[in-house]
């Protein structure tokens, strides 16, 4: 019996409906951007013929065929693609159900799927899209051809083995090519590596002649990639995206190669020195146009990275490819510093108008919150590039003359005085460091030191015993009568505790605060009139002082402040962003020096809802006081006498800052009162405890609240202290997450720093 006449035939579709079946899709395939070779003219066309090519073969194919292709569609579907891939999902049901075949609803399923498949972006492994459009495409295809006459079948196949033999014809000199540039590409990420490494050292002569020698090492590797006999792999899918990926990787490298040797002449930082008290503005604004120059090279060259990123580039070419990015990210940013400071550096030093700036000396081992009490204080002048240290003494002194005038008058910031208001900071002045932000701080020692007809301050430096090590380590050693030789091996264990022991009695505290001041009187007259070494120098020596938050510098000038921010020496509390933020801050309140001797231990342990935001956070304080209750001065070991410790004792108050609500507080396990305050976006939970001599105590803290939805992203800011903390962070995420990638984190000791934790489920 024929199938004719068992109703089983399937309905032939009219050659017209089927062709502009596949033109529409051909069309809107043609505007997917799968990018199967990378070149513009082509893939359009592959992408079209592929769906042209799937519509009729869906008319031919068998109808589970059609099926698994409607699934594979709707399974991979996101976004707006799910409208489509659900319509041929159905189609292809509709089609499995009826009695007999029905090619145009196969046809139809076809020119849907194929467009979902196209707009895939599967990132579970390298060429995973490519793979999951394959299996999608794959049975349709071969039902197709095997449903087809036999003389259909051998003319695809024919043609299929032309198109192999032809690609790889085209394809072999690429190969060939990549394989003789290698050489000379690795020689060039060699010369440059090196370069790089003595830019650094400063080695400028050296530096060029490296520069070129990367430059002529690219140039050649380029030339053989680029050639013309190459250029027929870029009509081949695959091949073609490793032979773009590494012409662009090259001719990338070799751009920046040679715009950097021609301006390494121009940009010679070692050339920038401070020297008689002062530096050369002129020499310093020149490199501002060669410095221009690199950063649209290093621009262009990222643009162009971007351009060539695929998920049809293999792993070992797309590593190299991703490492090659990071790099001129790296440089990109550096480059863009440098040019942002030699064009705020001027106007820092003088350029526009004097400048006068505040510097603080903190004494961390009675600590504050910026650090450490004020015990001396200077003021730099800056005049058209030259430095000079025009003022000097004891904050005390400040003190009084306010006294003196009736004055000592802070208006604002209005949360500095909500905080702190009611210990007077400015009664004494000493305690002005008393918030965690060097912007607010700054703001008020400009308004007391104003209100002794001074003129007004421009900024105000911080420097602690660490960052003035640091400092005499570049200029030389002082001699300072009673503390001998101080320089930059001895001068943290001096300032921090060693005069102590010089000055062992309690009468002799007025000769040992005069000896201080020598000292740090004499590090500052060195700094400003003593040589130093060139700018490169000075930055890579001070950056460990900067990081830990030991050496920080803010100016009231808006137009400055992007430059100190972006160089870390801002000392600006830092934002939440969205996250979660924490900060542990702890301030002696014994009038004592026993902070010398205290080891902070810092645990939050958080555990996360990535879908709803939620947190729920415990803070763990361990404070530990190694201090001596004998054996030196009552100014150290000491301590007001309503505050009832013994010798040696530390009594502190602690903030907890943070943006989530606090559910409770313990000190070694006891339930304890804490107050919430805001200040600085967040609220800073505060409360009082003591640790005596050799105790150790534990300050317990729990935390709820929302954050933004998603990755966990969390700021932290550190205290700077004698003893650098411990910090651990762990994050568990609720029931049906679990974590990608490690859910600990230890951290050094830093100003601010960030981290964010993924999550799947």
């Amino acid at each position: 019996m024929s199938r004719a006449r068992t109703g089983l035939a399937a309905p032939p579709v009219p050659t017209v409906v089927l062709l502009l079946t596949a033109g529409a899709a051909a069309a809107g395939a043609a505007l997917a951007g799968a990018r199967p070779t990378g070149t513009p003219v082509v893939d359009p066309l592959y992408e079209a013929l592929l769906a042209f090519v799937v519509v009729v073969a869906g008319a031919r194919a068998n109808r589970g065929a059609v099926l698994w292709l409607g699934v594979a569609a709707a399974a991979l579907a996101r976004g707006w693609l799910i409208a489509p891939a659900a319509a041929s999902l159905l189609l292809a049901f509709t089609a499995t159900l009826a009695k007999r075949p029905r090619p145009l609803l196969g046809a139809v399923t076809a020119a849907l799927a194929v467009q979902v498949v196209l707009r895939w972006d599967v990132r579970a492994f390298q060429g995973a899209t490519a793979l999951a459009g394959a299996a999608a495409l794959g049975p349709v295809l071969i039902s197709a051809l095997r449903r087809s006459p036999r003389h259909v079948r051998h003319r695809v196949w024919l043609g299929l083995g032309t198109l192999t033999v032809a690609a790889v014809v085209v394809v072999i000199p690429a190969a060939v090519s990549a394989l003789a540039a290698r050489h000379q590409v690795e020689d060039g990420i060699a010369q440059a590596q090196d370069a790089l490494h003595q830019v650094s050292s400063g080695d400028a002569q050296t530096v060029r002649q490296e520069l070129a020698t990367a430059a002529s090492d690219f140039a050649g590797g380029s030339a053989r990639l680029g050639a013309w006999w190459t250029h027929g792999a870029r009509l081949v899918p695959f091949a073609a995206q490793q032979r773009q990926a590494l012409t662009v990787g090259v001719r990338v490298a070799e751009d920046v190669a040679v715009t950097a040797d021609q301006q390494a002449t121009r940009i010679d930082f070692s050339q920038i020195r401070y020297s008689s008290g002062g530096v050369d503005l002129t020499k310093v604004a020149g490199f501002a146009g060669p410095l221009s120059t690199v950063v649209d090279s290093l621009q262009r060259a990222s643009s162009a990275l971007a351009a060539v990123r695929s998920g049809w580039v293999v792993g070992p070419v797309s590593s190299r490819l991703a490492k090659l990015t990071s790099s001129v990210a790296r440089a990109e940013n550096s480059a863009r510093l440098a040019e942002q400071a030699v064009t705020d550096a001027p106007s820092l030093l003088g350029a526009e108008g004097t400048r006068h700036y505040f510097v603080a000396f903190m004494d961390p081992p009675e600590s504050r919150g910026l650090g450490g009490l004020l015990v001396w204080y200077g003021i730099l002048t800056a005049d058209h590039g030259h430095v000079s240290l025009t003022a000097d003494g004891d904050p005390g002194t400040l003190a009084q003359q306010l006294a003196a005038i009736g004055g000592g008058h802070i208006t604002g910031p209005a949360d500095y005085l909500a905080r702190y208001g009611r210990f007077h900071p400015e009664r004494t002045v000493v305690d002005v460091p008393y918030a965690p932000d060097l912007p607010t701080d700054t703001t008020v020692m400009s308004q007391l030191y104003a209100e002794l007809g001074h003129p007004p301050i421009d900024g105000m430096l911080v420097l602690d015993p660490k960052s003035i090590a640091s400092i005499l380590s570049l200029t030389g050693p002082v001699q300072v009568a009673g503390l001998g030789t101080v320089d930059g091996a001895n001068a943290a264990q001096i300032l921090e505790e060693g005069q102590y022991a010089a000055f062992p009695g309690a009468g002799q505290q007025q000769e040992r605060k005069a000896a201080l001041s020598a000292a740090l009187e004499e590090a500052a007259q060195q700094l400003t009139h003593d040589a130093l070494p060139n700018f490169r120098t000075l930055a890579s020596d001070l950056a460990p002082d900067v990081k830990t938050g030991d050496l920080l510098f803010w100016s009231t000038h808006p137009p400055d402040q992007p430059l100190l921010e972006a160089t870390g020496l801002a000392g600006r509390f830092p934002s939440r962003n969205g996250g979660d933020l924490l900060s542990v801050i702890t301030q002696n309140s014994a009038n004592n020096k026993v902070d010398a001797y205290l080891q902070r231990r810092v645990d939050y342990r958080v555990t996360y809802d990535p879908g709803r935001g939620r947190v729920s956070g415990t803070v763990t304080l361990q404070l530990h006081n190694s201090a001596p209750t004998s054996g030196l001065p009552p100014e150290v070991i000491g301590s007001r006498p309503s505050a009832g410790l013994r010798p040696g004792g530390d009594q502190l108050w602690f903030s907890v800052y943070s943006p989530l609500n606090l559910v409770g507080a313990r000190v070694d396990s006891r339930p304890v009162t804490v107050t919430g305050t805001p200040e600085l976006g967040v609220t800073a939970y505060s409360g009082f405890v003591d640790v005596a001599a050799g105790a150790t105590v534990t300050v317990t803290v729990d935390l709820a609240g929302s954050i933004s939805k998603g990755p966990y992203r969390l700021v932290l800011h550190d205290q700077p202290t004698v003893i650098p903390d411990q910090q651990t962070v762990t994050v568990t995420p609720s029931p049906g997450w679990h974590p990608k990638g490690s859910d600990t984190w230890t951290p050094a000791p830093q100003w601010s720093l960030a981290a964010t934790f993924g999550f799947g489920r």
